[in-house]
């Protein structure tokens, strides 16, 4: 192999999807009908457990913190937003962790499989948008349907590696940022070695370095924050050479 692949059949990236959404149909079996409200609350009362602690919601994490923690908790980003998106947002999001503190008069979550992560009752994602405090989308970002030069704030972690064509991804998210938005980009980084090392993998049909990274990002925006994690610094040190963590300001 002398290139990485970037972009992959149609075919290679349904099948991806498709082992992504039974992995995370896994960690929700279906609950089993629950018993009625008036029970529940009665069964509550008799075990003491009345008020608010009867119904946590669940707390799902995909590295969402990690990456918080790379992003130095995202100080560099403003307070308030006006649009918001996150795209390959996942099951549980980066924005819900971006906008503690924070707030954002429209926000968008766009992921292919999130009809997928709404049936995942108790979660960030399904609850917000039960209230109507987030949108919902479920183009592939290659097909982003949004108006150019529109969102404030647009999130792509942990999603280049997952999609069909990652140049088309880069673009469509920079093209969506407006100028003097933010665009915030958290990747793990494979070189050549790397894949003659681990071979396929089913979840993450594209490989994709900084080199080709920086090619994409580096005329458009101003580097507010910009950091290569080391190998022994990134969440699978076996798989990537680094970690890319980028936050832009579009000129």
């Amino acid at each position: 192999m002398d290139k990485l692949p970037l972009c992959v059949s149609r075919e290679r990236w349904q099948q991806a999807q498709e082992w992504e959404g039974a992995y995370w149909r896994a960690q929700h079996p279906a609950r089993p009908d629950r018993v009625s409200s008036s029970l529940q609350k009665l069964t509550a009362k008799v075990l003491g457990k009345q008020g608010p602690e009867t119904e946590q919601p669940s707390a799902g994490d995909d590295w969402n913190h990690w990456w918080a923690e790379q992003f130095e908790q995202y100080q560099c980003l403003p307070s308030t937003f006006e649009n918001v998106i996150e795209v390959g947002a996942g099951p549980y999001t980066n924005v819900r962790v971006i906008l503690e503190g924070r707030s954002a008069s429209h926000l968008i979550c766009s992921d292919p499989l999130i009809r997928e992560y709404l049936r995942f009752k108790g979660q960030w994602l399904e609850r917000m948008w039960q209230a109507g405090a987030v949108y919902v989308d479920d183009h592939p970002l290659e097909d982003c349907p949004f108006a150019s030069d529109y969102f404030d704030l647009v999130v792509v972690i942990n999603v280049l590696d997952h999609c069909r064509d990652s140049l088309a991804c880069i673009r469509q998210a920079t093209r969506i940022t407006k100028p003097g938005g933010y665009l915030v980009i958290g990747q793990d980084l494979t070189n050549i070695d790397d894949v003659q090392r681990i071979g396929d993998d089913i979840g993450h049909p594209i490989r994709i370095d900084h080199d080709t990274l920086d090619k994409e990002l580096l005329n458009g925006f101003r580097k507010v924050r910009y950091k290569i994690l080391s190998r022994a610094e990134g969440r699978n040190p076996s798989a990537h050479y680094g970690t890319y963590v980028f936050i832009g300001q579009k000129h």
